[in-house]
């Protein structure tokens, strides 16, 4: 039974990254640093992960919060919200955005297809 439960002690910790991860640097199209804060995976090709972008000149920090579908590449927005100057993680509760969302294919260079390169990327290592 011991073993048992270390085992599904290290499977929920190897799923669950808790560290601040670039994924996309600031561009001349795009000045916002954007960073992954959480990463947890869900199922086997479905993770659910933080996200903020600190804006130019570090006047704001907007945080997002997102299912991401690695066999598909789309993303689920469900939550979100934005506060002044650089916050490392949310200081208020995220805005509940997932009855107004849907799952969203990619678009090419945009910032979401940065993330999603990057966490599915991620959950294949």
């Amino acid at each position: 039974m011991k073993i048992f439960y270390t085992a599904i002690m290290l499977i929920s910790v190897t799923s669950f990254c808790d560290a601040k991860e670039l994924y996309r640097e600031p561009t001349a199209r795009d000045s916002g640093t954007y960073y992954v804060l959480t990463h947890e995976k869900m199922e086997p090709n479905v993770s659910k992960v933080l996200t903020n972008r600190i804006g130019k000149g570090n006047e704001y920090t907007s945080f997002t919060e997102l299912k991401i579908n690695c066999a598909s590449k789309q993303y689920f927005e469900l939550a979100g919200s934005i506060e002044d100057g650089v916050q490392e993680k949310p200081t208020k509760p995220l805005k509940d955005w997932s009855s107004k969302s849907k799952w969203t294919s990619l678009v090419s260079g945009s910032s979401k297809y940065d993330l999603v390169q990057f966490v599915c990327k991620k959950n294949k290592a």
